[in-house]
């Protein structure tokens, strides 16, 4: 596995800040270790928000700062509902 990918569930959803640029954070339980994530794509970050914590497997693929936070450039919901499908994973097809 790529050291800039993981697939890992998702938890801890929360919005640090909204303007003038929106920054959501996230922690990915892996297997090994969780591993703390921020999004600072407004497209990203507003699909990141419908997930509900714990529920949702995602893969993601992105790099680390500074502060050993993993930047999130993309990522794909492992396993959608019917919900997820609609709304998240048709606009995330748009945005790719």
């Amino acid at each position: 596995m790529d050291e800039n990918s993981y697939v890992a569930v998702v938890d801890k959803i929360r919005v640090i800040k909204l303007f003038p640029d929106m920054l959501v954070r996230f922690t990915l339980h892996t297997a090994f270790a969780d591993v703390n994530c921020l999004v600072s794509k407004k497209e990203l970050a507003n699909l990141i928000l419908l997930l509900e914590d714990g529920k949702f497997e995602v893969a993601t693929f992105g790099h680390y700062n500074n502060r050993q936070q993993f930047v999130i450039e993309k990522f794909a919901v492992k396993n959608p509902d019917s919900f997820i499908r609609e709304f998240v994973l048709k606009p995330l097809k748009s945005i790719a």
